[in-house]
């Protein structure tokens, strides 16, 4: 399953400022090898940006654990 299925923000088209900061920070979000602390800070401003652009809001903490659902797979890879 991508991503794109599981995260609350639809696809984001980089096409101005805004958008391609609010890109960044999903993908800080949604990236396993972050800390939790740094995917929930992500998460936030993702969250922040996403309805100041779009009027919608997003939940960060639901942000930041598909980064956390994505590392369970890798820990248990290395065991």
């Amino acid at each position: 399953m991508s991503d794109n299925s599981e995260s609350q923000a639809q696809r984001i088209i980089a096409d101005t400022s805004e958008a391609r900061s609010e890109r960044s920070y999903k993908a800080a979000a949604h990236n396993p090898s972050n800390t939790q602390e740094g995917r929930l800070h992500a998460a936030e401003k993702l969250a922040e940006l996403h309805e100041q652009r779009t009027g919608e809001s997003l939940d960060p903490k639901h942000e930041a654990t598909i980064g956390e659902k994505k590392r369970q797979p890798e820990e248990q890879e290395q065991e």
